[in-house]
């Protein structure tokens, strides 16, 4: 089996059997919907939820692989297509789109997101701080012009 890229996925759905204690641990909320978007952006074209299940693993049933790619469906991060007598899956976004769209769903969720979005600046190293600064400064001067 080619391996696309993709972090190997525990079995039984969205729990996991810890390995020290034998005892059921959840996984965290997006964590299989993550790792299956990996293998489909490492893909770079349209899969099938087989060779989905395959790149993860082979652990999950083919029925959690489809119920997560219909949540992605769901949520527009996924589209299917039709090849011949399969659907085939492939993503709407690049990674980085759906990283930014994370980053401001989770800004929405806190309380006070003007301090969550302070605490994350002061934590970003040097170069992305410039970034950010030089960012700011051109959605400034866009904003300037369109007014």
């Amino acid at each position: 089996m080619t391996t696309l890229g993709a972090r190997s996925a525990q079995p039984h759905d969205d729990i996991d059997q810890a390995a020290d204690s034998g005892g059921v641990v959840r996984r965290q909320p997006g964590e299989l919907e993550g790792a299956v978007l990996a293998v489909l952006w490492a893909a770079r074209t349209p899969v099938s939820t087989g060779t989905i299940q395959q790149e993860l693993g082979g652990g999950l049933a083919h029925s959690t692989i489809a119920t997560t790619l219909a949540r992605l469906i769901g949520k527009g991060h996924v589209e299917r297509v039709r090849v011949r007598r399969v659907w085939m899956y492939h993503p709407t976004r690049r990674q980085e789109e759906y990283a930014s769209a994370r980053m401001l769903a989770l800004l929405r969720q806190v309380d006070d997101p003007d301090a969550t979005l302070c605490h994350f600046v002061t934590s970003l190293p040097p170069h992305q701080v410039r970034l950010l600064r030089v960012l700011l400064e051109a959605a400034a001067g866009d904003s300037l012009r369109t007014e």
